[in-house]
């Protein structure tokens, strides 16, 4: 998801959402420590709620508008660029504002799929195309490269490429779940 030429990496974990109240969010962090867990790159969502569906499921395919925007805005001091980036948005969301860019010349493709790539400022991070709380670009990074953020389509986890100031900077938000991880971090297959 993050090729290996960043010198640290981290894995940003989505909130859950409560089946009975979408608006409820639960925090891996609440549920680790409930179930007296210990976040670690390798926490895969399936054992960390051991079969319950007390605590919902996180949605897959993008990093929440909350966390996106708390994302941005750490990551935004660890770029020259800050008001030059690239997103990029997965054509198949479904999105009104994508189907309407559908003949744009403006993309990005790999192996398995085709992006429509904006540009803007950094913090446009949860607000591309509009504001959809559930949803934020698959793929984005300053001009300078000096970080990529990455989210999987059929995954939930959000996997971040930096400096090793940028990782520690991410890890120590306190309204982040983040742990550090490794290129060789494998994907959770609890999702996807």
């Amino acid at each position: 998801m993050v090729p290996p030429v960043f010198s640290a990496y981290a894995r940003v974990l989505p909130p859950t959402y409560d089946r009975e109240d979408e608006q409820r969010r639960h925090r891996w962090s609440e549920i680790a420590a409930c179930r007296g867990v210990a976040l670690t790159a390798g926490t895969r969502f399936d054992d960390l709620v051991a079969g319950s569906d007390r605590w919902g499921r996180p949605s897959d395919g993008g990093l929440d508008a909350r966390e996106t925007q708390t994302l941005a805005r750490v990551l935004s001091s660890f770029t020259h660029t800050p008001d030059q980036a690239y997103f990029c948005l997965w054509e198949g969301f479904g999105l009104a504002e994508t189907q309407a860019w559908e003949d744009r010349p403006m993309r990005v493709r790999t192996t398995h799929r085709a992006y429509h790539l904006l540009t803007g400022p950094v913090n446009a991070a949860p607000v591309l195309p509009a504001p959809v709380a559930w949803r934020c670009a698959s793929l984005w990074w300053p001009y300078d490269r000096a970080w990529l953020v990455a989210t999987e389509i059929d995954g939930y986890a959000t996997y971040l490429g930096a400096g090793h100031a940028a990782i520690d900077a991410v890890l120590a938000d306190p309204t982040l779940d983040a742990v550090a991880a490794h290129p060789t971090t494998p994907l959770d297959p609890s999702y996807g």
